[in-house]
């Protein structure tokens, strides 16, 4: 049987809040620099075993601009900090603060896969409190601590490159009792992974297979710093701060300075744009196509709160899937 074909918009939304200390110039949290080395490239890389398959991947301008620090100016976070450090150097407060920080990540999908990982966890315990881990490290070992600096940052890898990679592959064999040397190449890894991101994504996008679009600098909720009031519009009894906050300027400087941005990064403009959470308003709308964005996308309570109509029945149900499915020009 066959028949007409559906065709289906894929927007994947990239984003990381700014996690740079201004006073340290240290990130305070790892997670561009592991979610980058987990995700980010590996969901554009595998797109070229799909060569028909098309693709939106929506940047956010402050993600960008970490990951270039990261690569191009060394940048660095607590998490790597305690990572380099040699094992028989960590104080106290350094190993507590990893065993409470150093087993963020899925049990199920990224501890337990690694059987030295998971015997730590259950050292540290499974359910602690911070106030008994000062008890706790005494039972972890300089070779707990350095096992447990290569786990943590080797389950953040992308399973496919741990798998191509010789080096990651043989750590995975490995599984416990890893060196100072191969802790050390390892973060090389991790940041020669980072180094290949946005280059994959303008290859990618030269070739047509995929569309770049991009979100206000730092993903505030534009229509809040345009006009606290404008709230209203969609939800008339919502509580409001006692001052009205009111900073359009400070909107627009966001989209400029996010469209400006991505042009720095891929060398043109962005077409599209993700408004933070999907948040629009009508003068968020009109700055935002005076900085030549084509296309916003937004959600199906907006939708239907702009047409004023219901788009579902008692049940849930769709009641006009043509409504859905198509653009609309403002």
């Amino acid at each position: 049987m066959t028949g007409n074909p559906l065709y289906i918009a894929f927007l994947w939304h990239m984003h990381q809040p700014y996690y740079k200390d201004p006073f340290t110039g240290i990130y305070r949290l790892p997670w561009v620099r592991l979610h980058g080395t987990k995700d980010y490239l590996d969901m554009v890389e595998i797109l070229e075993d799909f060569p028909e398959i098309k693709q939106t991947f929506n940047l956010v301008p402050s993600l960008l601009e970490q990951l270039r620090d990261y690569t191009e100016n060394n940048a660095t976070d607590i998490y790597l900090s305690l990572t380099m450090k040699n094992p028989q150097d960590l104080t106290d407060a350094d190993k507590i603060f990893m065993l409470e920080n150093f087993f963020l990540a899925n049990w199920d999908n990224m501890i337990r896969p690694f059987p030295r990982y998971y015997e730590l966890l259950v050292k540290r315990g499974v359910r602690f409190l911070k106030v008994e881990l000062a008890r706790t490290i005494k039972y972890f070992t300089v070779h707990d601590f350095l096992d447990l600096q290569v786990l943590f940052n080797l389950s953040w890898i992308d399973p496919m490159y741990r798998r191509k990679d010789p080096f990651l592959s043989e750590l995975v064999r490995k599984g416990k009792g890893y060196t100072e040397d191969e802790k050390k190449l390892l973060i090389e890894k991790q940041f020669e992974i980072l180094k290949r991101i946005i280059p994959k994504y303008k290859e990618l996008n030269a070739k047509g297979q995929i569309e770049l679009s991009a979100s206000p600098f730092y993903h505030p909720i534009l229509p809040l710093l345009w006009d606290t009031d404008l709230s209203k519009i969609a939800m008339p009894h919502v509580k409001l701060p006692q001052k009205r906050f009111s900073n359009p300027e400070d909107a627009v400087k966001q989209i400029k300075d996010a469209v400006g941005y991505f042009e720095k990064t891929f060398g043109y403009k962005p077409a599209g744009m993700w408004p933070s959470e999907g948040s629009v308003s009508e003068d968020v709308i009109r700055a935002v196509h005076s900085e030549g964005i084509k296309w916003v996308a937004t959600d199906e309570g907006i939708l239907a709160n702009s047409l004023d109509i219901k788009l579902r029945d008692y049940s849930g149900s769709i009641t006009d899937p043509s409504r859905f499915y198509r653009p609309y020009s403002f």
